[in-house]
């Protein structure tokens, strides 16, 4: 059965129409497949869950809690896109296919270069009242130290060059800075655990849709617990354009100052465990796309991943270029 069959059985075994009328790709996600897939009844979202996350022991823990904590930000006011639930779940099976359903939201993404100061000054306020919602309502949420990995990337330097990898070059020059920075970013993780949180994981600009001015945070997937003031640093990165090494300090002062306005805790002045961890998940996901890259097929996912090596590596080097502007930032601010 093809992804179009399962989408249109999907359809019919919850209610959601008769018949369908279109299904459309939707491009954005790296890991997850999207369709918009309309019927006579309903404008759809339908997430193609990734069969090899889905094989993961805690997946589907994974998928529960994180539509329970988007869903608790939205009772507190804040626009968190849920899934829609079906005899109290979120993950539906399908054949051998999972599948996450959502209304289909009329509103768009913006790119880093898009991104404008008004963008960062709410989602600054955003960011704060998520770390302000108490999420003791949710089920066994214990708070769960962030954890720390050593990767080794000395022995992906081989196979990138046996395959004329495009950045294997890169990653053997890169390799001192890389074991370093997994150090440094492993230390400062493990000093700031301790006072945490749950909230969203990966507010970058791929995760929030606009209707203008008004943001709706979607893809809850990697929400779990955090250190506040790291993610604050984290989110602020991505939107004054670090992700893109183009970083705009006066827009990355702009969501740090309307964060520290709205948020009602103590915000953390450890400059430097600040920036060291927030190359964590960095690391952690070229570590991810190396992997995939290096699997030795030609998929359009290795494809994908080679890109997100690549971007990774220039992204990390970009991070130690900017640690000091980025400190001097955080003490002008924080």
């Amino acid at each position: 059965m093809n992804t179009n069959e399962k989408l249109q059985k999907l359809i019919l075994q919850y209610g959601l129409g008769t018949q369908v009328t279109k299904i459309q790709p939707v491009s954005g996600g790296l890991s997850h497949k999207t369709y918009r897939v309309q019927t006579d009844k309903a404008d759809l979202a339908i997430k193609q869950l990734n069969p090899a996350i889905m094989r993961q022991k805690a997946a589907y823990h994974n998928f529960v809690f994180s539509e329970k904590a988007a869903r608790t930000v939205k009772q507190h006011g804040i626009n968190a896109v849920c899934a829609l639930q079906f005899d109290g779940d979120v993950v539906l099976h399908i054949e051998n296919g999972y599948f996450m359903v959502f209304d289909w939201l009329n509103a768009q993404t913006i790119t880093a270069r898009q991104v404008q100061q008004r963008h960062c000054e709410i989602i600054g306020q955003t960011l704060a009242k998520i770390h302000n919602i108490n999420f003791a309502n949710l089920q066994n949420c214990k708070p769960q130290n962030v954890p720390t990995e050593t990767f080794d990337y000395e022995s992906y330097i081989c196979p990138a060059k046996a395959q004329n990898k495009p950045y294997a070059l890169r990653l053997a020059n890169d390799l001192n800075l890389l074991l370093a920075l997994n150090k440094l970013s492993a230390d400062a993780t493990n000093n700031l655990n301790g006072a945490l949180t749950v909230s969203h994981g990966d507010l970058d600009c791929k995760n929030v849709m606009w209707q203008r001015f008004t943001p709706f945070v979607i893809d809850w997937e990697a929400s779990g617990f955090v250190h506040p003031t790291a993610e604050l640093v984290q989110v602020a990165w991505y939107w004054a354009g670090g992700d893109v090494e183009n970083l705009d300090m006066h827009k990355f002062e702009t969501l740090l100052n309307s964060y520290v306005k709205e948020y009602r805790g103590n915000v953390c002045t450890a400059y430097a465990d600040l920036v060291y961890a927030n190359a964590a998940p960095k690391l952690g996901w070229l570590n991810y796309n190396l992997k995939r890259a290096l699997a030795q097929t030609t998929s359009k996912s290795t494809q994908l991943a080679d890109n997100e090596v690549a971007k990774s590596l220039a992204e990390l080097e970009y991070c130690v270029d900017q640690a000091n502007n980025v400190i001097a930032a955080l003490k002008n601010c924080l």
